[in-house]
C-alpha cells in the first residue's frame, strides 16, 4: 500500500492512496487525531500573538506577527473547513484543485456567453488564420468564423508552396463563409498569385456589398490586361464607402465610362499611373459624396492637367512625386477644410487654387529640382497666388526650400495677411520668417523645424512682430543641433515673447552630457515672460 504524508508542525497524519478514492484518511481515528493537533496549534498560536515574535502557522505560514484576531481567524477558518463532512486532508487538497478548475471554467464560460456580435468584433482583430482556428475551441465557436465581416488576405509570400496554400486557403474560407455582407476587405498580393484568383476574390467582396476595400499589389506581373475586368467590378460598386488602391506600377489606370461610386467618401490613390486627363476627371465626377482624396507618389506624366474640382471634398492630399513641367494643377473645392500639398515644384507648372474659402488647415512642402539653381525667383507670381489662396487658414505648416516662396518672405509687401492664423509651423531655412509673423496678427502657437540646410548667419529682425510680443503663448523648436545661430534664434524669441507660457525644445544627435549643457544654457537665457515654462526633450 502506497502512503502519503501531510506534515503539520513536524507531526505526521498518515494517509492512504487508493485507486478508487485518492487521498483518503487511513482511519477515522487518524483523521480525528490530525484535527485535534491542528486545534491545539490554533490555541498555541492565539496565545503567542500576545507576545512579540513570529507566528508559524499551518502549511509553513510565517512572517511578522499579526494581530491576535486576524491570525486566529485565519487558522480557525482552516479548522472549520476540516471539520466539515468529507473534509480532512482530502478536502484541503481537492478543494484547491476544484477551485482552480471552477475559475478556469467560469472564465471560459464568460467568454463564450458574450453575444455573437461582440465575439466577432474581437475576432476581427485577429489574422484570418487565427480567427479560423477558433472553431476548435468548442461547439459554441465552431461556426463563428464564417460570420466574420472584416476579411484580410495577405499573399506576399516568397515560397511557391506557401503561395499555393494561400490561394487554397482563401478559396476555402470564402466558400465556407456565410452569405452576409462584407464590411472591410483588404487584399495584399505579391508575385506568383494567380490574377484570376485575385479577380474572383475581389468580385466576391463586391457582390457581398463591401464598404471598405483595400487593394495592394506588390508585383509587376499584374498587367493592365488583367485589370480590365477588375476596373469594371471595382469602379461600379455602389456600396463602397472607402477605396484604397496601392502600388500598381505596371498598370495604366483607365477609368471606365460607366464608373459609378455614389456612396464613396474616401479615395486613396498611391503609386498609380493614369492614362489621361479625362480618366481622373471621370473618376472624381462619379463620386458624388467624396470627402477625402489622397493622390500620393502617382505618375502624372500622361496628364496635361490635373483637375480636382469637387463640391463635397473636405480633405485633399497631393504629395510624394514629381509633377511634369507641362502639367497644370487646378484645385476648385469650395468645402475643402484640410489641404496637404508636397511636391517638387517646377517653374513651368501652372498652379491654380480657386474657391478655398472654407479652408482651415494647410500643409505646404515644395522643393526644387537641380535645374532651378540657376533660376532664383523667376516665378514669384505663382508662389504669391499660392500664399494668397491660403490666407484664410487657421493652421499653416510651411516647409521645404522653394526659392519662390523664399523670395516672397524676403519682400514684406508680397506677403498676404493671415488674419485667422493661430498656429504656424515653418522651416527655419526660410530667411524672412519674421516678415511672415508680422502678417499674422493673431498667432498663438509658433513652431520651427531646424533643418540641416538652415541659415548660417543670424540677423536680428529690424522690426519685432506684434504677435510675438502680445499673442504667442507657445513656441516649439524641433531638431536643435547645437548650432550657434539656433541659440540666437531661441534667445531672441524668449527675449521678445511677452506672454509666452511654454517653450518646448527637441534636441537631436547629441550625447547626454551635451544635452545637459545645452539645456542649462537655454534655461539661463533672459525671458520677457515670467510665466514661461521650458521643456527640453
Amino acid at each position: 500500500m502506497d502512503s502519503i504524508e501531510i506534515r503539520i508542525n513536524n507531526k505526521v497524519a498518515p494517509l492512504r492512496k487508493d485507486c478508487s478514492e485518492a487521498f483518503e484518511p487511513s482511519s477515522d481515528s487518524d483523521c480525528d487525531e490530525a484535527n485535534e493537533d491542528l486545534a491545539n496549534q490554533v490555541r498555541r498560536t492565539e496565545a503567542s500573538c500576545d507576545m512579540e515574535g513570529t507566528c508559524g502557522g499551518y502549511g509553513g505560514y510565517g512572517g511578522a506577527c499579526e494581530s491576535r484576531g486576524a491570525c486566529g481567524e485565519r487558522l480557525k477558518g482552516v479548522v472549520r473547513a476540516r471539520a466539515e463532512p468529507g473534509c480532512g486532508a482530502r478536502g484541503l487538497l481537492l478543494g484547491d484543485v476544484k477551485a482552480r478548475r471552477i475559475d478556469e471554467e467560469d472564465l471560459a464560460d464568460r467568454l463564450s456567453e458574450l453575444p455573437d456580435h461582440v465575439i466577432l468584433h474581437i475576432m476581427s482583430f485577429l489574422p484570418i488564420k487565427e480567427a479560423v482556428r477558433t472553431c476548435l475551441l468548442s461547439t459554441r465557436w465552431k461556426d463563428l468564423f464564417t460570420s466574420i465581416s472584416n476579411i484580410e488576405l495577405d499573399g506576399v509570400l516568397r515560397n511557391k508552396a506557401l503561395r499555393n496554400r494561400f490561394m487554397k486557403f482563401s478559396d476555402g474560407f470564402l466558400s465556407l463563409r456565410k452569405d452576409i455582407s462584407v464590411d472591410r476587405f483588404r487584399l495584399c498580393c505579391g508575385p506568383g498569385i494567380d490574377h484570376r484568383k485575385i479577380n474572383e476574390w475581389i468580385l466576391y467582396a463586391v457582390r457581398h456589398g463591401v464598404r471598405e476595400l483595400d487593394l495592394i499589389f506588390q508585383s509587376r506581373s499584374f498587367e493592365t490586361r488583367h485589370f480590365t475586368e477588375l476596373e469594371f467590378t471595382v469602379f461600379t460598386c455602389k456600396t463602397l464607402l472607402t477605396l484604397r488602391l496601392f502600388n500598381l506600377p505596371s498598370l495604366v489606370l483607365t477609368i471606365p465610362t460607366h464608373c459609378c461610386l455614389p456612396k464613396l467618401k474616401v479615395l486613396h490613390l498611391t503609386f498609380l499611373k493614369f492614362s489621361d486627363d479625362e480618366s481622373i476627371r471621370r473618376l472624381l465626377s462619379s463620386c458624388n459624396s467624396l470627402e477625402e482624396l489622397l493622390v500620393q507618389s502617382c505618375e502624372l506624366s500622361n496628364l496635361n492637367k490635373l483637375s480636382v474640382c469637387h463640391p463635397t471634398l473636405k480633405r485633399l492630399t497631393i504629395n510624394g512625386g514629381h509633377i511634369d513641367p507641362i502639367c497644370e494643377l487646378e484645385i476648385n473645392t469650395p468645402n475643402l477644410v484640410c489641404f496637404d500639398f508636397g511636391y517638387f515644384y517646377c517653374e513651368e507648372t501652372r498652379l491654380s487654387l480657386i474657391n478655398l474659402n472654407s479652408l482651415s488647415e494647410a500643409r505646404i512642402c515644395i522643393g526644387f529640382i537641380a535645374k532651378m539653381f540657376s533660376n532664383f525667383c523667376n516665378d514669384t507670381a505663382s508662389a504669391f497666388d499660392l500664399m494668397r489662396a491660403l490666407s484664410c487658414v487657421q493652421s499653416f505648416h510651411l516647409t521645404g526650400i522653394c526659392l519662390e516662396i523664399q523670395a516672397i518672405l524676403q519682400s514684406p509687401s508680397l506677403i498676404p495677411e493671415f488674419p485667422n492664423l493661430t498656429s504656424l509651423k515653418m522651416g527655419a531655412c526660410y530667411a524672412g520668417w519674421e516678415n511672415m509673423l508680422v502678417r499674422c496678427p493673431c498667432l498663438e502657437t509658433l513652431a520651427f523645424e531646424l533643418e540641416d540646410f538652415g541659415p548660417v548667419d543670424w540677423h536680428t529682425p529690424k522690426k519685432d512682430p506684434s504677435c510675438l510680443q502680445h499673442h504667442i503663448k507657445a513656441i516649439k523648436i524641433f531638431a536643435l543641433k547645437r548650432k550657434h545661430v539656433e541659440f540666437q534664434l531661441i534667445g531672441y524669441l524668449l527675449k521678445k515673447a511677452g506672454v509666452l507660457e511654454s517653450l518646448t525644445v527637441e534636441i537631436k544627435s547629441v550625447t547626454k552630457r551635451e544635452k545637459r549643457m545645452m539645456s542649462k544654457n537655454i534655461c539661463a537665457l533672459p525671458k520677457a515672460s515670467k510665466k514661461c515654462h521650458i521643456l527640453i526633450i
